[in-house]
């Protein structure tokens, strides 16, 4: 008797995707998008910073700022870790 192959689950599902994906309006040009990552990355560091006052209500604009350098290095040092390991489990199943 052969065995059936099941069909992974987001092929199933590919309508829900399709119908999720017309409401997302996707940058017509390059420069609209890197326009468009600039604005998302500026409102990130904006809440960031905020985040960080309300935590320290006390704190100087200088204690606030080394506070973001040292999240935003430990946000770098996390992510190089996980490309080592993505890099290390990349070669592990697909050879390369």
């Amino acid at each position: 008797m052969k065995l059936k192959k099941r069909v992974p689950r987001w092929l199933k599902r590919l309508d829900l995707v399709k119908a999720e994906l017309k409401g997302v309006r996707f940058p017509r040009t390059a420069e609209e998008g890197l326009r468009q990552c600039a604005m998302l990355s500026t409102t990130g560091l904006r809440l960031l910073r905020e985040s960080i006052r309300n935590s320290q209500p006390g704190a100087s604009e200088e204690e606030i700022e080394m506070e973001m350098r040292r999240l935003l290095a430990r946000f770098s040092q996390a992510d190089a870790r996980w490309v080592a390991r993505w890099r290390k489990e990349r070669a592990l199943y697909f050879g390369r």
